[in-house]
């Protein structure tokens, strides 16, 4: 009779012990407070900056304001409110979503096996690849053009690695200048001190249209890498990452996504690219 009463209890507890370990204390907390927090880099146009009066905008942000709703319908809250957190560097966006400081980060975040070996990424947000921008009075339209160039670029990013690899396997001898911010190479490229500014083309394509005048910069239409983008959570926090999944995959499944790629690149003139309409049509995934 005790064994019975021992199987029995094990039977009970077990599934409420499976229940705990699982519980999210994200979306814990999120339905206690009623507080998102993202973290954002604020000089990565068209992905996540900052408009005229302050606020964070961009195609990202637009991601995380359609994930923030989607988890304010499941936790039954009346309204939930964002709180945005400026990131710059990749070391400070890693360790402010490592260590809980945002909930989720939403910019332009390439996802690579050693980020993910201390944050999780959410399903695929974008596809891009390095590029250059150049001043159209000193043009570098082709990779082959970099050759004996001064190079901009931001330290400690994929773009970086991914251009010394190729000037390694191409044998060019090119210059690079690291910077700190997608700012900064855009001011050393106006002043002439750079020959081009190598980011992601993605991020590119908003710094040239947010400056005064587009017609000035010429871009390489080719790529030296290739970028896939994703949002960065909290390693382990599966309930939360699958929520904010479930809201992009639904978000895929709409046609309301291609009228966000379009106002954020397609009035730039940039149109949708194959391996972007495949990226958001193999992750419409179904529930």
């Amino acid at each position: 009779m005790l064994r019975k009463l021992i199987v029995v209890l094990c039977t009970l507890v077990y599934p409420l012990a499976a229940n705990a370990q699982s519980a999210s204390p994200t979306l814990e907390r999120i339905a206690e407070t009623g507080e998102f927090r993202v973290g954002f880099v604020p000089d990565a146009p068209p992905m996540s900056f900052l408009d005229q009066n302050g606020a964070a905008i961009g195609y990202s942000i637009d991601l995380c304001r359609q994930i923030a709703s989607s988890i304010r319908e499941e936790a039954g809250l009346d309204e939930i409110e964002l709180s945005f957190t400026p990131l710059i560097s990749m070391e400070d966006r890693l360790s402010a979503v490592e260590n809980g400081i945002v909930d989720i980060e939403c910019g332009a975040t390439t996802v690579t096996l050693s980020r993910r070996e201390r944050v999780d990424f959410t399903l695929m947000t974008f596809i891009t690849g390095g590029a250059v921008v150049s001043r159209r009075a000193k043009p570098i339209y082709g990779l082959d053009d970099l050759d004996d160039k001064t190079i901009a670029v931001v330290g400690g990013t994929t773009t970086e690695d991914a251009l010394r690899d190729f000037m390694t396997l191409n044998e060019m001898d090119i210059e690079l200048r690291r910077i700190e911010t997608h700012d900064e190479g855009m001011e050393l490229l106006d002043d002439r001190k750079v020959d081009g500014y190598a980011s992601d083309r993605a991020m590119l394509i908003g710094q040239v249209f947010r400056s005064a005048d587009a017609a000035n910069y010429a871009l390489t239409q080719s790529v030296f890498s290739f970028e896939p983008y994703s949002m960065m959570t909290r390693r382990g926090d599966t309930e939360f990452r699958l929520a904010a999944d479930r809201a992009l995959a639904a978000l895929y499944r709409t046609a309301r996504i291609r009228r966000l790629y379009q106002n954020w690149f397609g009035r730039h003139g940039e149109p949708l690219s194959p391996i972007v309409e495949a990226m958001y049509e193999f992750q419409a995934v179904g529930e």
